[in-house]
Formats: C-alpha cells, sequence, structure tokens
C-alpha cells in the first residue's frame, strides 16, 4: 500500500488514472447503476493502466540524458 501511495505522489499517470477511477465512481453512485464485474472493471480501469503503464514509459528528461551521454561516450572512443 505504501508502495502505491508513493506512485500517486511521484507518477503523475498513476494520479490521474486514481482522480479518472474516482469521477467514475462518483458518477456511477450518482446514476444508480447496477454494480455488476463490468462496472467494477471499467471504474478500476483507469487507475491500473496507470500503475501498469508507468514502467514501460521512459520520462523525457531521462531519454535525452541518456542520448547525451551515448554521445559522449561516443566520441571518447576512437
Amino acid at each position: 500500500m505504501k508502495e502505491i501511495g508513493r506512485k500517486i505522489w511521484e507518477e503523475p499517470a498513476v494520479a490521474i488514472g486514481l482522480l479518472v477511477s474516482i469521477a467514475l465512481l462518483v458518477g456511477a453512485l450518482l446514476t444508480d447503476s447496477d454494480f455488476d464485474w463490468e462496472t467494477i472493471v471499467a471504474i478500476l480501469a483507469p487507475f491500473l493502466s496507470g500503475l501498469g503503464i508507468r514502467p514501460f514509459v521512459k520520462p523525457t528528461a531521462k531519454i535525452e540524458e541518456e542520448n547525451k551521454q551515448a554521445a559522449a561516450n561516443a566520441l571518447k572512443t576512437p
């Protein structure tokens, strides 16, 4: 649980997914939807996808730093 809290605080994709899931939950409660498995999956999907996608996406700053490091290493080797 502590790890999920850290991800929510540090990673925008997870925080946005949580906010969208909360909005979907509020919408489902206000419209008196039947809470079957499809509704629950639809509500949790944005948050779970935010948690799952982050390991596969690199921040632009990290990619630029890796490119600079690779270029510097390429210049050093003959």
